[in-house]
């Protein structure tokens, strides 16, 4: 039969004694404010109703005669227990104001008492019951969290960031087990507070499903520098070794040249930048029509060409400037562009799993060039972020990447709120960091041993000086080394904070535990003696007598034992050298009716194609707040009504003349719209016929913004030149190319051919503007007369007058190409293009082989 042994145990609080002399318990056990407060209580009810209560009159007669010295002393009893350094288990809320000083918060340098400045409220204290709060700077020394299955780990999570809530900050809790309880949890919180709008959610969990789930978006290359981005993306590629190293080294110098020339348009030319355009320019053809890119400065250019000469086989001359591959001339070999492709590919495809899995897999969150989620709006203007990973449903080293993109988006926006200014004054150069805040920023990493990822020890060591809380919370030590295993060790380092809830293994987190905790020195009872009066006395039930007899010994601060035997809730807390055992807050907001995920709309952002508008409305918005404006006192600009609102008006009151009622006169107005735009089509006619008779009056060109490769807009008035041989042909076709020529003298309606050029309008200014010589137009067609410009060949020139409706762009000439009957050019063409610095290309008449 086995043993009882838990009737034989003793507590270990039986063996320890208390060393302190009598007068300092005593001083202890009567300086506590709920005694002081009941033993004032008792003598004042005592002074006041004990002498006329009829029993007790006439035995406390003395109380009447004693009143000024038991006031006296009461008097001295509370001035003493009012002088009594009060203090919590850590720190005193910042409530308190002046009133009291904390001897657990000394000033900076100094000793002593300092300023109340607890604003995180973590729970009670077991043993005392007295509160136990952190102060902001302690918050920002960052938190180590450890408990088994069911120890409430996530009940005291939610219970910290509740606390953010509550200083109008937000937080970031990133889940690795995506349990949706969190997420309705979460959000009925965010509603107890008033912050549903400020709610977003990353949700990577699909349930097994290939349809998309529901979240919010985000684009990790909305931001950052060309640097942070390449790091990011070859954060995602496995670990190589041997002669995959070589390969993931080159790749890494692809990518360091490529990303440099995408964010330099991002930031500069309006570029949409998102993961779809990351692996569309990762092709060969893009990279080298970046290489080529004028726009572009000359130091990305100069990294571009770089990786492009030391690729084996590269042939520059092999391609044109849009990356496709010349067709060789009747003289010239074929290029040999096959390993130059091939080495391309081998280092293109060292993206393709990491690429692959953002833009195909997790298209619903990552495809967006306007996404809702910006991890420096959620940071700086404190909003609230909910990640959801599911480990049982992905991979381990998936899992880990989608945690690599929230840890690198919040890496890089440290790195950007961390300052770059040396110089200028201090306000200019300190004061003005966005994240010098009263209060911290909390960022949760439950389950982070599913993805820890590089970087995340940096966090946790420069985090503190940007105004961030963050709380790295697992199962146990083995959990957080899973994977990088000095990572888990230097964040384990870097948290001031540690709380331990009911914990199981009693290998490597047992051992932690001990060398934490440290050991004390304790006062224990050397033996208890059992009574020796008489023979009886052994078979007795009486308890045995402490010898009295005690002895100094080192004990383990904290028992493995008792931190199995705790429940939900319970937990010690290590700060500094102090050891608190905790019930901590558990915080349970009502459920709410229904839950929603925000969309948002996206809105593009400033461009210079729409400055014109911003300026209107800015103009208008400075209008309507000034007081002294009117429509009377206004420009007469500002004051004329456009001619729909007149034809309204004019409408609305002729019908109102022949006593129409409110509601027809209405009706009659709207259909006074058709009128006009009659009016306007019959006006339009009249000028696009007036515009076809050049001859009657010469086009005036009001331009002050040049056209540039790449320009759209719409057609204006156009000429058609036609090709050798056939009279009257439009030049370029619908859809085609056309080509302009200063050198062409030919007339039309009696006009020389360079003074009536092609006109287009610009869509920068608004006006009119003619093409330069060199360029061509590409079109869309749309009305079947497509026109192109006149351009110069060999024998008769012929032109023809027509519009072309639709779209256009204007492309840029590198070369001449002449159609004739035989390859014989008159020298004349020859030098002209030698002096627009044009190439040549011969071709027969009507051959479309070469």
């Amino acid at each position: 039969m086995a043993t009882p042994v838990h009737k034989m145990q003793v507590r270990q609080a039986w063996l320890l004694k208390d060393p302190r002399p009598v007068y300092v318990k005593l001083a202890d056990y009567f300086g506590k404010f709920e005694v002081v407060g009941a033993l004032l209580m008792f003598v004042g009810l005592g002074v006041a109703f004990l002498p006329i209560v009829p029993p007790f009159a006439e035995s406390f007669t003395w109380v009447l005669n004693s009143t000024d010295f038991i006031f006296l002393c009461a008097l001295m009893y509370y001035g003493w227990a009012d002088k009594r350094t009060f203090k919590l288990p850590w720190k005193i809320p910042a409530t308190a104001g002046d009133k009291l000083k904390d001897p657990n918060n000394p000033p900076p340098g100094k000793g002593g008492a300092g300023k109340a400045e607890g604003i995180l409220y973590m729970g009670t204290c077991e043993e005392t019951g007295q509160e136990i709060w952190v102060s902001n700077n302690d918050a920002r020394t960052h938190f180590l969290y450890l408990g088994t299955t069911g120890a409430g780990k996530t009940e005291g999570l939610k219970s910290l960031v509740s606390n953010a809530l509550t200083w109008g900050s937000g937080f970031v809790y990133v889940d690795g087990k995506a349990d949706t309880d969190l997420w309705a949890s979460l959000y009925a919180l965010a509603r107890r507070f008033g912050r549903d709008d400020d709610l977003l959610i990353l949700n990577y969990m699909t349930g097994n499903s290939d349809d998309a789930a529901l979240s919010n978006t985000m684009n990790p290359f909305a931001n950052g520098s060309s640097s942070f981005l390449a790091n990011m993306i070859i954060s995602l590629m496995p670990d190589a070794g041997g002669d995959n190293a070589m390969w993931k080294e080159r790749a890494t110098a692809l990518m360091f040249a490529l990303m440099p020339a995408l964010t330099y348009m991002r930031d500069h030319e309006g570029l949409l930048m998102d993961i779809g355009t990351v692996r569309d320019n990762l092709e060969l053809g893009p990279i080298i029509k970046l290489s080529r890119n004028a726009k572009l400065p000359e130091r990305i250019i100069r990294g571009l060409q770089g990786y492009l000469q030391t690729l084996p086989g590269y042939i520059d001359a092999a391609f044109d400037d849009d990356g496709n591959e010349k067709p060789p001339s009747p003289d010239q070999p074929m290029y040999d562009l096959q390993v130059a492709r091939q080495q391309h590919g081998y280092l293109s495809m060292q993206f393709t799993r990491s690429l692959q899995s953002l833009a195909d897999e997790y298209h619903y969150i990552f495809k967006a060039q306007l996404a809702d989620i910006d991890v420096i709006d959620v940071v700086l203007n404190r909003r609230i972020l909910i990640v959801l990973i599911p480990a049982l449903e992905k991979a381990l080293d998936e899992a880990a990447n989608l945690g690599k993109i929230v840890v690198a988006g919040l890496k890089g926006m440290m790195g950007s709120t961390l300052g770059a200014s040396v110089e200028g004054s201090w306000e200019e150069a300190i004061g003005t960091k966005q994240t010098r805040s009263a209060n911290s920023y909390m960022t949760v990493f439950d389950e982070v041993g599913y993805y820890t990822a590089p970087g995340m020890n940096v966090m946790a060591a420069q985090a503190r000086s940007l105004g961030f809380s963050l709380v790295f919370a697992a199962q146990d030590l083995a959990a957080m080394e899973r994977r990088v295993k000095q990572e888990a060790r230097s964040i384990v380092g870097n948290c001031n904070i540690k709380i331990f809830g009911k914990i199981e293994d009693p290998l490597d987190t047992k051992d932690f535990l001990d060398k934490h905790a440290g050991h004390e020195w304790v006062m224990e009872t050397k033996g208890y003696t059992a009574p020796q009066s008489n023979v009886a006395s052994i078979f007795s039930n009486e308890n045995y007598m402490d010898d009295r007899s005690i002895s100094l010994n080192v004990r383990q601060r904290i028992s493995y034992d008792h931190l199995r035997k705790q429940r939900e809730g319970q937990a010690y807390i290590f700060v500094q050298e102090q050891l608190i055992r905790a019930r901590l807050l558990h915080c349970v907001p009502e459920k709410t009716a229904a839950m929603r995920v925000h969309r948002f709309l996206p809105v593009p952002g400033f461009t210079q194609a729409t400055s014109a508008r911003e300026k209107i409305v800015d103009d208008l918005t400075l209008q309507l707040k000034d007081p002294d404006w009117t429509a009377e006192t206004a420009s007469p600009a500002l004051t004329e009504a456009p001619p729909e609102f007149a034809a309204l008006n004019h409408a609305f009151e002729t019908a109102l003349a022949q006593n129409k009622s409110a509601t027809e006169a209405g009706a009659i107005a709207v259909g006074g719209l058709m009128e006009l735009a009659t009016q306007q089509r019959q006006a339009a006619a009249h000028a696009e016929q007036e515009r076809i008779m050049l001859g009657r009056s010469k086009v005036k060109i009001a331009t002050s913004h040049p056209l540039r490769e790449g320009d759209e807009g719409k057609v204006q008035d156009i000429i058609a030149g036609g090709h050798f041989g056939i009279p009257g042909m439009a030049g370029g076709g619908a859809g085609g190319h056309a080509h302009v020529s200063q050198h062409a003298k030919q007339t039309v309606s009696g006009q020389p051919i360079d003074q009536v050029r092609p006109m287009v309008i610009n869509p920068i200014t608004g006006m009119p503007e003619p093409v330069q010589a060199g360029d061509g137009l590409a079109g869309n067609g749309g009305d079947g007369i497509s026109a192109g410009a006149v351009t110069p060949y060999y024998g008769q020139h012929h032109a023809a007058i027509g519009r072309m409706a639709g779209d256009w762009s204007v492309i840029k000439r590198k070369e001449i190409v002449i159609e004739a009957a035989d390859l014989q050019l008159p020298p004349h063409l020859e030098d002209a293009a030698r002096e627009r610095g044009l190439g040549l290309r011969r071709r027969l008449f009507g051959d479309t082989s070469r």
